[in-house]
């Protein structure tokens, strides 16, 4: 479904304006207003010279701090900063290292990955990050933290199975216990719980998969719809009747229907005419690739065709996506296959990091690293356009009935639904002052309500 383009375009407008300034919160404005102590208000009401030398100073004063541990590289660290005219955002790995380094305290590890990346907190089912946290708490190094995840890898059962379960509020209470606990008392309480560390949250993945399904559910709504108004234009209604169908099936009567007709010389319609059934039936009623339904619908405007994709790619973006901020990550069919079966690459994860602790071999090294790229988290960036997308699509379906139902009550629709995700993903709350969290609010800004692909479509152009 589509929204009004004209109000769409003026969004659109406004936004490519906003993205070519410093106007979005990142990691760069959150760390140096923390190394300064600056207010967010002030920080935000500063002009963009005087945050840029705030921004050098903030990049001197850390690499001051981390010069002499060769923890990241001076280009990379002027990255992220924004500074020589690239922004980059530190990977997770990169802020739970830098966080003991600095001797950053839990709550402000939790925060640096909360409003810092825009990622989710610390992950109590992962038995590494619960080691770096414990190790905030305590103020230990990172040496001190690499030495015990070691130790836990060659103290634990490697045939044990990971339990598929959701511990999360039993393993918080039980790390509260414990994290005042020496470190060997503290990891022969993980050894002892080891199966409960399966390395991801159960709960972000749920609801990653509820919003998929309400999306294909959607998206086959539609298809329906058009497969029947296409078969109106047919003689399925007598085809059915002659073939004992009560009504027309347009599932299964669709399928004996295609396939009657491709086996008659004349069979009154078009090759063309029966692809098109054929795929809208696909679309309609297929239980499978139900990723590619869903990112194709989510991204319908920024998708390449299939003429401009790589060969083997079935979800490929245009370039100019890429320009538009690392906070805007575009999904692909891999990636959410990757996410779906994380528990079994976690699971595999942790046999290989277990296998090397005890054995040594460097070749494992190499299949660890390998196995780490295979291994995804659900992302803020992931489920927010999913939930922008279901709200506005609720909106479009309500003013069918009800006429008052405006673009402000899908507004608050995205909100509230936002709010109650982000929660349950231990994810920070909506701010409109995030770039994805600003373009996703504007397209509820005028009278009509747009959805996200198609704003980021028309900003392309203008970029």
């Amino acid at each position: 479904m589509t929204s009004d383009p004209n109000s769409t375009r003026s969004i659109a407008k406004q936004f490519a304006e906003e993205n070519r300034t410093d106007h979005f919160d990142g990691f760069d404005g959150y760390m140096t207003r923390k190394l300064f102590q600056i207010p967010v208000d002030d920080w935000r009401a500063m002009e963009t010279k005087q945050r840029n030398k705030y921004r050098e100073k903030a990049y001197h004063q850390l690499s001051g701090k981390l010069g002499k541990t060769k923890f990241i590289s001076r280009p990379t660290l002027r990255r992220w900063f924004g500074l020589d005219g690239e922004l980059v955002f530190p990977k997770r790995i990169q802020i739970l290292d830098f966080s003991l380094l600095l001797g950053y305290t839990e709550e402000e590890m939790q925060d640096c990955l909360r409003k810092g990346i825009y990622e989710p907190g610390v992950q109590i089912n992962d038995y590494q990050e619960v080691i770096y946290l414990y190790c905030a708490a305590n103020g230990f190094s990172l040496g001190k933290c690499q030495n015990m995840i070691r130790l836990f890898e060659q103290a634990v059962n490697q045939g044990a199975a990971l339990e598929q379960k959701s511990h999360t509020d039993l393993l918080w209470k039980m790390y509260q216990i414990n994290k005042i606990k020496t470190p060997a008392r503290f990891l022969s309480w993980m050894v002892e719980n080891s199966v409960m560390f399966k390395g991801y949250s159960m709960m972000s993945l749920k609801v990653f998969r509820e919003y998929r399904e309400k999306i294909i559910h959607y998206v086959q709504k539609d298809m329906r719809q058009q497969l029947k108004e296409c078969l109106e234009e047919t003689d399925f209604a007598e085809w059915s009747a002659e073939h004992g169908y009560s009504e027309p099936d347009y599932d299964a009567g669709v399928v004996q229907y295609i396939k009657n007709k491709r086996r008659r010389k004349n069979p009154g319609l078009s090759e063309d005419e029966l692809d098109m059934i054929q795929q809208l039936h696909l679309q309609a009623y297929s239980k499978m690739e139900k990723n590619a339904v869903m990112l194709r619908e989510l991204y319908a405007a920024v998708l390449m065709t299939d003429d401009q994709r790589d060969k083997g790619r079935r979800i490929s973006f245009t370039r100019k996506a890429e320009s538009l901020g690392r906070e805007l990550h575009f999904m692909t069919d891999d990636y959410v296959s990757k996410l779906l079966t994380v528990a079994q690459q976690k699971e595999k994860l942790f046999r290989i990091s277990v296998q090397q602790a005890k054995s040594g071999d460097a070749k494992l090294l190499t299949m660890k690293k390998s196995q780490k790229q295979r291994c995804r988290l659900v992302q803020r960036s992931d489920i927010l356009p999913m939930v922008q997308y279901v709200a506005a699509r609720h909106y479009m379906e309500m003013q069918k009935t009800e006429e008052e139902y405006s673009s402000v009550d899908a507004r608050q629709l995205f909100v509230n639904m936002a709010a109650e995700v982000l929660k349950r993903c231990d994810m920070a709350p909506l701010d409109k002052h995030y770039r994805l969290d600003h373009i996703l609010l504007s397209c509820f800004e005028t009278g009509e309500v747009s959805y996200m692909s198609e704003l980021l479509e028309i900003v392309m152009e203008l970029i």
